[in-house]
């Protein structure tokens, strides 16, 4: 059986993206292993495929700095002999990996992300716009290049945790929730400003989405600045269910692929609920979904945003990790309450099964 490692390091949603690469290739390549390299928590994302083993790279502890990857290196070796290396993440620490095995006689192939046309459709002036290829493609091109052509999985959907199914229905089980009312995830939060729509607009919005239709709400976030702000939304809605920081990713997962609609930002959120067969909402902001990090198998209708004919600064980052040029977010400020009400409540209108 012919071996391939694969290095995709962080972060989540970039991670994610991969499932529906690896789907497809193993059901197109059933005799060929992968090896995944990623951060240990990202396995989940893996379990449902056959001949793939994930290697949990510790870049915080043992495998950090240069003696550390070193280290990984020859962790890697001794669990099989490699026939290729496919590198999805392109940065450092994947560079280096890809010369040791260089060294040793194994060839490796590298993403190409595209770094020119994204920079040319994000510059202030001059832009280039049109619709670069997504990075599940981007993905799929890597094992093409190495000689293992396919097509990724879409539509995609993650199969059913069930190593979860206790924790989450113990949850569940603690909760108030309505019979017969359809579930809505909202996710408020993006790893950077630029991305994030108000925060002081979702209790206005909750207000008008409980006045509209009956709903059960669940409360998606990340650290403990996230949990912090949802906490001060549940005391204002007591009826809303606070996920973030109660479930293992498993269970969230699991809990994610029962609702009805996710409210979300340009996000790893959206990722995992698009990768969950779930109805998709996303705000978006600085970003674009033109630069191929939109959700994955869905159309116009989970993309809200302002039109880049009105506002022609737009998008002006990549990543949403830069200044707003204008100094007012306008891309996410002139987003209405109402607006995003109304689209809310057409998705899970859409989504509701009668």
């Amino acid at each position: 059986m012919k071996q391939l490692l694969l290095l995709r390091f962080s972060a989540m949603g970039d991670v994610a993206l991969l499932a529906p690469v690896i789907q497809a290739f193993t059901q197109r390549y059933p005799n060929v292993g992968i090896t995944l390299v990623t951060r240990a928590k990202f396995a989940v994302f893996f379990e449902q495929f056959p001949n793939i083993h994930v290697v949990g790279a510790d870049f915080d502890g043992r495998h950090s700095g240069l003696k550390g990857i070193v280290h990984l290196f020859n962790e890697l070796r001794h669990l099989t002999a490699f026939d290729v290396v496919i590198d999805a993440h392109q940065n450092l620490r994947s560079a280096i990996l890809k010369s040791l095995f260089r060294l040793v006689g194994v060839p490796s192939f590298t993403i190409d992300k595209g770094r020119t046309e994204k920079r040319a459709l994000t510059r202030k002036v001059n832009k280039v716009r049109r619709q670069l290829p997504h990075s599940v493609e981007r993905y799929g091109r890597i094992f093409d290049k190495a000689g293992f052509p396919f097509q990724p999985a879409q539509p995609f959907q993650f199969s059913p945790f069930t190593s979860a199914e206790d924790e989450l229905t113990e949850f569940l089980d603690r909760q108030s929730i309505t019979t017969n009312t359809p579930w809505l995830g909202i996710a408020p939060f993006a790893q950077h400003r630029q991305k994030m729509w108000p925060f002081e607009r979702f209790s206005p919005l909750l207000d008008q989405l409980y006045d509209g239709l009956p709903i059960t709400i669940f409360l998606f976030g990340g650290g403990a600045s996230d949990i912090a702000q949802l906490e001060t939304l549940k005391h204002r809605f007591p009826q809303a269910i606070l996920v973030a920081g109660q479930l293992s990713l498993a269970a969230e997962l699991s809990l994610i692929s029962q609702l009805t609609g996710m409210l979300c930002m340009d996000s790893g959120n959206m990722h995992l609920a698009a990768l969950s067969g779930v109805p998709v909402l996303s705000i978006w902001g600085a970003t674009h979904p033109d630069a191929g990090f939109g959700p994955w198998g869905q159309g116009d209708a989970s993309v809200l945003q302002i039109p880049t004919d009105v506002l022609t600064c737009r998008p002006c980052s990549v990543f949403g990790n830069k200044p707003c040029w204008r100094g007012d977010l306008a891309c996410l400020t002139t987003i209405s309450v109402e607006a995003v009400a109304v689209r809310v409540q057409q998705m899970l209108t859409a989504g509701v099964k009668g």
